[in-house]
């Protein structure tokens, strides 16, 4: 058979446009020669002083599994530095653990040894690894074998019937008989062996065996690892991604805080996803609301074939882009390579589609020559104001890029006395202050029915947690379902993580992001407004041509 070379020719002929939207998404990215390292190496993953620094404070949000603030407030808590101790706290946090009380317990004894305290002494030899707390499926094994007398057999069938899926109260009731009873033929304490049960029984939620924990410590350790040395391509592929715990503007703050810059997205630089390399960010056209995919694709494809747009008028043309595509483009930014204000490119988008009817091949335009005038005259050096490109830019992405929203409140909020995030830890048991931003929020119901409610919030300086207690959520309860700014004053928990028990709540009442919506005014001076441009509105400006002009141009 004959060999065939399968070059890009021969992929171009056989696979047509295909070939050219599959190298928009290339399989390994383009600095590649930046990142070189087995992500395999465990020895190396493991012991990198960088990823454990990065892991033991709890600044893992992007990272898998362990970026939510339970998670990252827990590894701040366990300073967790070792493979182990990550494993450890991917099952704790589970609610099988966590709600009977455990994961609390295995925190005090890891930082304390003298509250390692054994129901039984063999119970040292079978859970020494974590204190003598069952964080582990296979924990039950272990103790209802060699500490309550099981066969393996009975212990694994006590172990299926409290989990996941397989539970089974039936099958529960039955190996609790069988339990005590063996518990009472080797002479157990029964009052120890009723508690070794109710911490057995907790696992009736959701408990991971070990092999799950660390398949997913594996996986955070190895993301953790290119949040530490390649932050910029690792931040711009959970983006790219779609994200995770969060919403794509917390990755968007998180990535300043990381030192990285970025930068709006631009039809002459911008990839269909987010691109990140060296310090900066480059936001992918994926993250326009409101451009299709086919659109991006296109403005993408057809750059990477025939060269940079020149003008808007060359990229209307090469990419039959429609009007509102191409006016969210240029609010949003994405356009500002043509050095033109984006006021003047919304006037001359509806020039070169509405008045010179660009896209139809049967118009004939009679007044070529005064339109091109027309385009002169409608150029305006005012572009939109910061406070407006920040409405267009949350309009357009769901955040913001050139200012956070907490800066658009500056005056309001500096007239508030408040402790910074990153300050948290000095104020431990003290009642403090704080302003905060959206994040996101978990609801929950207490032991007793009662709703409570945790809000992460974010300042200029880091995040931190709202912790609203039943009492406090029934007074609160409806201001938190803004985006903020929060007033919150409560008690710091920073033995908890960055936690504050909220006492008071305030959002601040003025009208949101300030926006100014003037229109043309007599001097000429556009101020920047959502409407379209209508055909009306040319056609004043063009009564500016002479009326002779006019005639000409139909008589010839």
């Amino acid at each position: 058979m004959k060999n065939i070379d399968f070059d890009d020719d021969y992929l171009s002929k056989k696979m047509g446009d295909r070939t050219r939207i599959a190298r928009l998404y290339p399989p390994i990215p383009r600095n590649t020669d930046a990142i070189q390292f087995d992500v395999y190496d465990y020895e190396k993953l493991f012991n990198d002083s960088e990823t454990i620094k990065l892991i033991k404070e709890g600044r893992t949000i992007g990272c898998f599994y362990i970026e939510s603030p339970g998670m990252r407030s827990l590894l701040w808590r366990l300073s967790a530095d070792t493979f182990d101790m990550v494993v450890a706290a991917s099952s704790i946090i589970r609610p099988g653990v966590a709600e009977s009380g455990m994961m609390k317990e295995f925190i005090l004894r890891h930082k304390n040894k003298a509250k390692r305290v054994y129901l039984f002494p063999e119970m040292e030899h079978v859970l020494g690894e974590t204190y003598g707390v069952m964080i582990y499926q296979e924990d039950v094994i272990k103790v209802a074998n060699q500490i309550a007398g099981l066969s393996l057999v009975d212990a694994d069938l006590l172990r299926r019937g409290m989990s996941g899926k397989m539970r089974s109260h039936e099958v529960i009731e039955r190996m609790q008989k069988k339990y005590f009873e063996s518990c009472h033929s080797k002479g157990l304490n029964r009052k120890k062996a009723e508690l070794l049960w109710t911490q057995i029984e907790s696992f009736a939620g959701y408990a991971f065996c070990k092999a799950h924990s660390a398949a997913f410590a594996i996986l955070s350790f190895q993301v953790a690892y290119l949040k530490a040395h390649y932050p910029a391509e690792f931040m711009a592929s959970v983006l790219s991604n779609g994200g995770g715990y969060y919403s794509a503007g917390v990755y968007i703050q998180e990535a300043k805080r990381c030192g990285l810059t970025i930068l709006l997205p631009c039809i002459n630089k911008s990839e269909y996803e987010y691109f990140g390399e060296n310090n900066y960010i480059r936001i992918g056209l994926i993250a326009i609301k409101n451009l299709t995919r086919d659109t991006a694709e296109n403005v993408v494809a057809e750059r990477e074939e025939a060269g940079e747009y020149t003008s808007l008028l060359d990229f209307l043309m090469r990419t039959k882009t429609g009007i509102a595509e191409a006016t969210y483009l240029i609010q949003c930014g994405a356009m500002d390579c043509f050095n033109k204000t984006r006021p003047t490119l919304l006037r001359l988008l509806h020039i070169y589609i509405k008045a010179r009817k660009i896209y139809d091949p049967l118009f004939n335009d009679l007044f070529f020559n005064e339109t091109c005038e027309l385009e002169k005259e409608i150029e305006t050096a005012v572009d939109y104001s910061l406070e407006e490109k920040c409405r267009l830019e949350f309009e357009s992405f769901d955040y913001m890029i050139s200012k956070h929203p907490l800066e658009l409140f500056e005056n309001e909020l500096s007239k508030v006395n408040t402790v910074n995030a990153s300050d948290m830890q000095r104020y431990h048991n003290k009642r403090i202050r704080m302003k905060g931003w959206f994040m996101t929020s978990k609801k929950i119901k207490t032991s007793k029915g009662e709703i409570m409610k945790f809000l992460s919030l974010e300042d200029l300086t880091g995040t931190f947690e709202a912790v609203i207690f039943p009492k406090a959520y029934s007074r609160f309860a409806l201001l938190t379902h803004s985006l903020g700014p929060y007033i919150v004053t409560g008690k710091v928990d920073a033995e908890s993580g960055n936690n504050l028990i909220v006492e008071n709540l305030e959002v601040l009442t003025i009208q949101g992001i300030k926006s100014t919506l003037q229109k043309d005014s007599s001097e000429n001076k556009y101020y920047g407004d959502t409407e379209e441009t209508k055909e009306e509105d040319l056609m004043k400006i063009g009564e500016k041509i002479k009326h002779q002009k006019l005639v000409y141009a139909y008589v010839g």
